[in-house]
């Protein structure tokens, strides 16, 4: 699972940090322990994890080994950006990770017609999961599973609204993957639509991708290709 980033002003405009702003506690999963990374986890596993992504940006691998050995977060107003990794127990290799990250360079592009505090709502709105990879030697156990859910329960407390993604066309098997976890999967190429308060805006696809749309709350919700009431009040 992977999308592209198209974005590198997050890093370049982000502040380093000594700690993760709001590190989620470790979870066992069989003899799997799922936690966040840390500066100290070694960039050669995760690299091994990313190579078989598929990064429509064939920088990010390294973009996101560099923001683990730093310590790198994004600055609080544009949001959590979490990686996480599955460890074999005890003291044991790195088998699995997930990365996800606000959508914040798509935000920002488009903050001349939306506004600068929209967009930055926005941001503390959504979440793309970026990157979701496990190791062959612990396939077929669920981790996958328990990583995507690791990370959706983490933003829902975080009061996200909806997580985004995407899969590639020549990996037709993810599709039902994501379905499983309760992600709507969206038809090769077609735009996903972000129903607005004031309106709507559209993310596009290339004709090789497919959006994955999931509500982390009961006021939002999906259909025909639109996720709507997102930015809602609580009575909406």
């Amino acid at each position: 699972m992977g999308r592209a980033s198209r974005r590198r002003a997050e890093r370049r405009s982000a502040p380093r940090a000594t700690r993760p702003g709001s590190a989620e506690a470790p979870q066992v999963h069989g003899r799997y322990l799922i936690r966040p990374a840390t500066p100290d986890d070694d960039p050669e596993a995760v690299r091994a994890l990313l190579q078989p992504v598929d990064f429509l940006d064939d920088a990010m691998p390294e973009e996101i080994i560099d923001r683990m050995r730093t310590g790198w977060q994004l600055p609080p107003q544009f949001g959590t950006a979490t990686l996480l990794l599955a460890q074999e127990q005890p003291a044991g290799p790195i088998v699995g990770l997930a990365h996800a990250i606000p959508p914040v360079q798509w935000l920002m592009e488009m903050q001349a017609g939306l506004g600068r505090p929209l967009c930055l709502m926005l941001c503390r709105a959504l979440v793309e999961l970026e990157a979701m990879s496990v190791a062959d030697s612990a396939r077929g156990q669920g981790l996958g599973h328990q990583l995507v859910d690791h990370l959706v329960r983490s933003y829902t407390r975080q009061g996200y609204q909806a997580m985004l993604g995407g899969i590639h066309t020549h990996k037709p098997h993810l599709a039902p993957y994501y379905e499983a976890d309760n992600f709507h999967v969206l038809a090769p190429g077609a735009p996903l639509v972000l129903q607005l308060p004031n309106g709507r805006i559209q993310w596009p696809a290339d004709a090789s991708m497919r959006h994955l749309a999931r509500p982390l709350t009961s006021r939002v919700s999906y259909r025909a290709g639109v996720l709507n009431g997102l930015l809602a009040g609580p009575s909406s």
